[in-house]
């Protein structure tokens, strides 16, 4: 889009937007009228909603030194694991990325990575994209095409699915996104999805906005190929994700220019390895004898809130679950939630979170009845966060 195809009352709330923002600080945004012209379009064109988004905007590009962004080095641990995510380019020459999320180690990148850290990689990839699609748009002389995002779900594991931290990390990543990078994204694509996908999805869901999620595809094991190649050349996609790119060697993987995920080595880690619940506060305690369980009842008073703990054993693993408990027809009927599943937390404390769809007993379950043999010292947190607190979390 030139400026000769903006209608006059666009050009007019471009001008006022621009006049908000400090030109000696913010040169590129200022004289970018396209990204004006986004934000204008997410807000409708109401240009007093328009003004408030650029006012918290600028504060946070103020807060996390946007001009500086580049001069940021990376960590060792982000540039080995997780930094390169660059696919190439879409048909239309907008910037591809990969990020195999299913395969991430979320608890090693938290222990060796600082949160400032973790915000910088992130945004300086926004910022990157952001120079290339300027590039792309005086070259096409018409809009940014947007950025393509693949979310490859492939091995995704229970406790990487219920991982408190890194759900919020998640969701701080897309709020970035959705906040001060309006029409910057053009399509993300969750392929790979299981049935543990659907647990941080519900919540992730409920802290972003219905235009937003409308930029998502969301897939099973089939049929995204098909969909990946409409938009992108089979020689500019990785043969794995259903192009004909691979390494020199012939590797699928692409390795040689895509971090496929993996465990993180702990000697980058920068974190004590584990915070023992033993002598924390609010922390209960439950005994378990061989071959018993223990069920703790929880009574959920409004739908949309969220259920939190945070568990440990002093020696080996145990089981844990998550029920939902009601009466139909003068019958208990028990829901499975989460998945029973055998938690080693010899290392780490388990952290989760489920997002209760209703109201209602919710019922978790300590399970030791497999082993014959151990008792289980068992130290726990469990909350209970309603939609208000929610809110006020997120917006914290």
């Amino acid at each position: 889009m030139i400026e000769e195809d903006y209608s006059d009352s666009e050009k007019e709330a471009i001008q006022k937007l621009r006049e908000k923002i400090p030109k000696d600080l913010e040169k590129e945004l200022y004289e970018d009228s396209y990204r004006l012209y986004l934000i204008l379009k997410d807000q409708n064109f109401d240009i007093v909603g328009a003004e408030n988004v650029l006012t918290k905007m600028l504060k946070w590009r103020q807060k996390v030194q946007i001009n500086k962004i580049h001069e940021f080095k990376l960590p060792e641990v982000i540039e080995k694991y997780f930094e390169n995510n660059s696919v190439g380019f879409a048909k239309n020459g907008a910037p591809v990325h990969y990020l195999p999320l299913g395969k991430f180690d979320n608890k090693g990148v938290i222990m060796s990575s600082k949160h400032a850290d973790l915000e910088r990689v992130y945004v300086k990839m926004l910022e990157d994209d952001i120079k290339i699609l300027r590039k792309q748009k005086k070259m096409s002389k018409g809009s940014y095409p947007g950025s393509i995002y693949i979310y490859d779900m492939d091995q995704l594991t229970f406790a990487n699915a219920t991982d408190k931290k890194g759900i919020e990390y998640m969701i701080r990543y897309f709020k970035v996104c959705q906040d001060f990078y309006p029409g910057i994204i053009d399509t993300m694509f969750v392929i790979n999805i299981s049935s543990y996908f659907m647990i941080p999805l519900s919540i992730v869901k409920s802290c972003l906005s219905a235009s937003f999620i409308s930029l998502v595809q969301f897939h099973g094991t089939d049929g995204w190929k098909e969909e990946l190649l409409k938009i992108i050349d089979a020689d500019q996609l990785p043969a794995f994700l259903g192009g004909k790119r691979t390494d020199p060697d012939g590797n699928p993987l692409c390795k040689t220019f895509i971090i496929q995920g993996g465990k993180i080595d702990e000697k980058h880690y920068i974190h004590k390895s584990k915070n023992s619940l033993i002598n924390a506060s609010g922390v209960e305690k439950t005994t378990l004898s061989r071959a018993s369980f223990s069920e703790i009842e929880l009574e959920v008073k409004e739908g949309g809130s969220l259920i939190e703990w945070e568990f440990e054993t002093k020696t080996r693993d145990i089981g844990f679950g998550l029920f939902y408990k009601e009466f139909v027809d003068g019958e208990e009927k028990i829901t499975e939630l989460v998945p029973l599943l055998r938690i080693d937390t010899n290392d780490y404390s388990e952290t989760g979170v489920y997002k209760c769809e209703r109201a209602g007993t919710y019922v978790v379950l300590f399970d030791n009845s497999y082993s014959w043999l151990r008792s289980k010292e068992i130290y726990y947190r469990i909350k209970i966060v309603n939609s208000k607190e929610m809110e006020d979390d997120t917006r914290n």
